[in-house]
């Protein structure tokens, strides 16, 4: 354990101050790309919530949430060594997250709908998945939590994606191109098409071009 402490402190001492992400959670990820695993550990502490929360909302199912989310580190874990350090971590972890989702909700027999509505998933669920505040948030404000939640099932696995990395992770359009891999353009339009349906399920008076979305 000293050693492993020893190593990630030399790692986070030699890492650069410009890099693209904070200094101590590259020295994590260099340590981790030396096979060193309690680094890896310290990163999965770090994220683990955030992709459970992620992973949860596009897939509306608890059960099949955690076993996503511990695919998606799995998977981390394994191509750890394939990071490349001119981009954010949580890009990386955000795009294998996204693709997993989207793989998982591709997969599932027409007419399924999941639901958090369900009190034997436990309390405080839906406080732990409460939407980021943002000025994208005017979109939805008005109209109650469980109804959004509703609406946005019936968006495209694209779509779906598109909204919760903007609306609920509150990232620009660029960090979001940069996770789906995908020109601006079609970011865009993913969310504006998004927005129109939501819109329209949720009963919205005017335009998405209104809605002041910007990156």
């Amino acid at each position: 354990m000293e050693g492993k402490a020893d190593s990630l402190r030399s790692s986070e001492a030699s890492a650069e101050k410009g890099s693209a992400f904070p200094v101590q959670e590259q020295a994590w990820v260099l340590a981790s790309q030396r096979g060193d695993s309690l680094a890896f550990n310290r990163l999965v502490l770090k994220w683990e919530k955030p992709i459970y929360n992620l992973v949860l909302r596009m897939l509306h199912d608890p059960d099949e949430a955690a076993e996503t989310t511990q695919e998606v580190f799995l998977a981390a874990y394994k191509n750890v060594c394939r990071f490349r350090r001119d981009a954010k971590f949580s890009t990386w972890l955000y795009r294998i997250a996204v693709n997993h989702c989207i793989s998982r909700m591709r997969s599932r027999p027409p007419g399924i709908h999941l639901s958090l509505d369900d009190r034997e998933h436990g309390p405080g669920l839906q406080e732990r998945l409460a939407p980021v505040k943002s000025h994208e948030s005017d979109v939805v404000q008005n109209d109650s939590w469980k109804r959004v939640r509703r609406a946005v099932e019936h968006l495209t696995p694209d779509q779906k994606a598109v909204v919760e990395l903007k609306f609920f992770q509150d990232l620009t359009f660029e960090e979001i191109a940069a996770i789906v891999q995908a020109p601006l353009s079609t970011v865009k339009s993913r969310l504006y098409s998004g927005l129109e349906s939501l819109k329209w399920r949720l009963g919205s008076p005017g335009t998405t071009r209104d809605a002041g979305v910007q990156s």
